[in-house]
């Protein structure tokens, strides 16, 4: 861990919480998910597991051939729904770029629109203090520059109609 604000519990919601309990009981270590022996992943064994859901994006890739004792680059480019061609089982599911980070931030960033209070939010997400988590994340709620221009309008039609 990287401070002591690291360490805490996180409350699951029921769905997930029911899955990993399902996954738990097929499991044979203390881990729900872990390598053969039971350990954790090393950082390697979790990017290839990883690789499973980054096959899933519509992101372009290239790859090389030899053809004819030639270097060729060939280029697929994904359609979202559409099954994979060197996998039937793969499905262009995902329209955007994913890593493991975004779904740290989709959760902090769903409790801040869900309006749980600073605090709470900086305890879940590890930082030592809530302005860490207020300067990275409040921009998300409050940075609404269409909400803002509304806001303002209303103000000088008031005080328009004051004058």
């Amino acid at each position: 861990m990287k401070t002591k604000a690291a360490e805490r519990n996180i409350p699951l919601p029921v769905c997930l919480a029911e899955c990993l309990k399902a996954a738990k009981e097929t499991s044979t270590s203390e881990y729900v998910v872990s390598n053969r022996d039971g350990e954790p992943l090393s950082y390697t064994q979790f990017k290839r597991l990883w690789q499973y859901i980054v096959t899933r994006t519509v992101k372009e890739r290239s790859y090389y051939r030899y053809e004819d004792g030639k270097r060729v680059k060939h280029t697929v480019t994904p359609v979202l729904g559409e099954k994979a061609a060197h996998n039937g089982k793969v499905v262009y599911s995902l329209d955007f770029e994913v890593t493991p980070h975004q779904l740290r931030h989709t959760y902090i960033t769903n409790l801040i629109h869900a309006s749980v209070d600073p605090k709470t939010v900086q305890y879940l997400a590890g930082h030592e203090s809530s302005k860490i988590t207020m300067d990275i994340y409040a921009k998300v709620k409050y940075n609404r520059p269409d909400e803002l221009v509304r806001s303002m309008n209303c103000a000088f039609a008031s005080w328009d109609a004051a004058q």
